[in-house]
């Protein structure tokens, strides 16, 4: 359970990375095309051809996701192309990701699920979830580094907005419906829009970007959840985010180092040392990847510690000791904090 103090945070990793599936983009295609937009001009400047749309080895990026968003807003007028985008994004939509989350047991853990592997989901809004004053809330605070009054922002909060009411109902019925809806930006020409897709009280010219639903709701069991369906699909997802954080780059090279010495992992010190360049710097390149060396070592503990626990008759103990943890306590907590389950039950 979630206690009503904790936020659960999603942040943003970079625009330019193509390490995503074109899950956003061939809908939004799509979308357009019956409006009567050509595929070509949906993805102008985005140096994707439609064929590779279906293609299950295609990666983008967010800044192409955004680009084809442009493009839409200035193909057609439509104020409404960003809410039917959004309500096209199933569950089924997203891949394993979304199958993970389809297998939830409760909104409660679609909630954990959703932030845990936000990245997956070509992420151009941050997602943090908490609960307040007797309901769940989603918060999007950053939108791709847009400012307010550019038009893209206001495009891509619709659009996340739509999704998440889909992805609601895909969970607990048709029947799910929104308490609240707050946004940052005035109210558009066409606010009326708001009110037919959410069916809610809409609040413009809010500090926040935020939808509201009961908390009751976070533990009404989900329609499609299965327990076991979920673990496996969480360490599918588990192993995407990895190769996400790690397509290329200086995060790449530290993961591959750090993997080169499991039990003796090098501090910042030695690393930079070993890429010829300085731990400031090195520590700058990571924020700006989106990631920092503490996120990479525990991505790298957390596969090793896997790869033990599944082919390997270690102990707890010595798989400690081989990761640098003080104790077996220490692992066994950090454990549950990568997969939420304890090693004993993964080894099971």
């Amino acid at each position: 359970m979630l206690p009503t103090t904790n936020t659960i945070t999603a942040p943003l990793p970079l625009a330019d990375e193509r390490v995503y599936p074109p899950y956003k983009i061939a809908i939004l295609v799509e979308t357009l095309a019956e409006s009567g937009v050509p595929v070509e001009v949906a993805l102008a400047r985005t140096g994707l051809q439609a064929d590779e749309l279906q293609s299950s080895s295609l990666k983008t990026s967010i800044r192409q996701f955004m680009t084809v968003c442009r493009n839409a807003m200035a193909a057609t007028p439509d104020p409404e192309l960003p809410f039917r985008a959004g309500s096209r994004m199933r569950v089924s939509s997203y891949g394993m990701y979304g199958y993970a989350l389809l297998c939830c047991s409760t909104l409660r853990e679609v909630a954990q699920m959703a932030t845990r592997f936000h990245r997956l989901a070509t992420p151009a809004v941050s997602l943090r979830f908490r609960e307040e004053d007797g309901e769940g809330v989603w918060r999007f605070d950053e939108v791709s580094g847009l400012d307010l009054d550019d038009p893209l922002y206001r495009f891509l909060v619709e659009f996340q907005f739509g999704i998440h009411q889909t992805l609601a109902r895909d969970m607990l019925g048709p029947a799910f419906k929104l308490s609240r809806l707050r946004v940052r930006y005035p109210a558009p020409a066409h606010a009326a829009l708001y009110r037919r897709h959410f069916g809610c009280d809409c609040e413009f010219d809010q500090p926040c970007n935020e939808l509201r639903y009961p908390a009751a709701r976070l533990d009404q069991p989900a329609a499609y959840r299965n327990p076991i369906t979920v673990a496996m699909a969480a360490e599918v997802c588990e192993r995407m985010l990895v190769e996400a954080k790690t397509a290329s780059g200086v995060t790449r090279r530290v993961y591959n180092l750090l993997m080169e010495t499991p039990g003796q992992f090098d501090d910042m010190e030695a690393l930079a040392h070993k890429l010829n360049t300085s731990s400031r710097t090195l520590r700058r390149h990571l924020t700006q990847q989106g990631t920092s060396y503490k996120e990479i070592l525990d991505d790298v503990r957390c596969h090793l510690a896997k790869e033990y626990l599944r082919n390997t008759r270690m102990s707890i103990d010595d798989i400690a000791g081989t990761l640098g943890f003080s104790d077996a306590a220490n692992f066994r907590h950090a454990f549950r904090r990568w997969t939420q389950r304890s090693p004993s039950d993964f080894r099971r």
